[in-house]
């Protein structure tokens, strides 16, 4: 079995560089081979992934970096060959808390490379993969200011997170969309987010969908009519902790398929990537990737 760790030096400001060290420490007497790949450009880690793939080589790969890195590489893995495990060296590291109940990344670069492996489901908003949670609206909006924050220096990523929710107010914009679920005829809302999850955290450990199972088969969709700028204020502690799932202005449910357009382009945010599209289709893919588990 080769171990691969694709690391991204720009990740967790510098902190996925420091590992490089830790892991050929750990691979000095250990009996399997391994290897380095560092990342130079946005995109990288999925064309590594893609290469890696077709060697049909059975291989353990490890993203080495934050949610971007690990969203990168999921969407160049391919084939029952392939594990995927998680070091995470960024400043959110949302989608590492759906998947461990360990988060130190010297622990795990320790446990996973003797760890067995679980397939889990993975979903895919306009042909991109995304293993955590992908969105549309205002939470978009709120991590491209997010991406901004975390620029400056000593801003952490849920400080930063704050900071993009408080600028997203302030601008804050209203979505008419029309949503088709599982081939249910369409309908029509006025939304301030849709979060479609696998996983359960995003935005530095906030809950849109509690319940969420990446083992279920299916989407937890969390739609948000848009308040106004004072009752959204109130609304985001309870959406922060998971305890909006009762609140009016939310709806719950569950799906395999959901299809959601608009006139103009809505903000969407795929693992911390951003995008604008004017139609958006999600669905669930289960079973569709092999993850180490402590």
């Amino acid at each position: 079995m080769l171990h691969v760790f694709i690391v991204n030096p720009t990740a967790g400001k510098g902190k996925s560089l420091s590992m490089i060290s830790h892991i050929e420490e750990r691979f000095r007497d250990f009996p399997e081979p391994y290897h380095i790949e560092i990342t130079r450009y946005p995109g990288h880690a999925t064309a590594i992934a893609r290469s890696l793939s077709a060697d049909g080589v059975p291989m353990r790969v490890y993203s080495v970096g934050g949610d971007g890195t690990l969203n990168e590489i999921i969407n160049g893995l391919s084939g029952d060959h392939m594990e995927l495990g998680v070091i995470p060296c960024g400043s959110g590291n949302d989608a590492i808390r759906s998947l461990y109940d360990i988060t130190d990344p010297l622990v795990l670069l320790k446990i996973l490379p003797a760890a067995s492996s679980t397939l889990l489901d993975t979903g895919r908003i306009n042909g991109r993969y995304f293993i955590n949670i992908a969105s549309i609206g205002f939470d978009a909006e709120v991590v491209i200011f997010s991406r901004k924050f975390k620029r400056i220096p000593l801003v952490s990523g849920p400080m930063a997170y704050v900071l993009g929710v408080l600028a997203a107010v302030i601008g804050l914009k209203k979505h008419r969309v029309r949503i088709a679920v599982d081939g249910a005829p369409e309908r029509s809302n006025e939304l301030l987010l849709c979060a479609f999850a696998n996983g359960k955290y995003y935005g530095g450990g906030m809950k849109p969908a509690p319940d969420a199972d990446m083992t279920d088969g299916l989407l937890d969709i969390c739609e948000v009519e848009s308040p106004g700028r004072l009752r959204l204020l109130k609304f985001f502690p309870a959406f922060m902790k998971g305890e909006h799932t009762g609140l009016k202005e939310v709806s719950m449910h569950r799906c395999k398929r959901i299809e959601i357009t608009s006139r103009r382009p809505m903000p969407i945010n795929i693992d911390g990537e951003t995008t604008k599209e004017t139609r958006v289709t999600v669905e669930i893919v289960p079973g569709s990737l092999r993850v180490l588990i402590p």
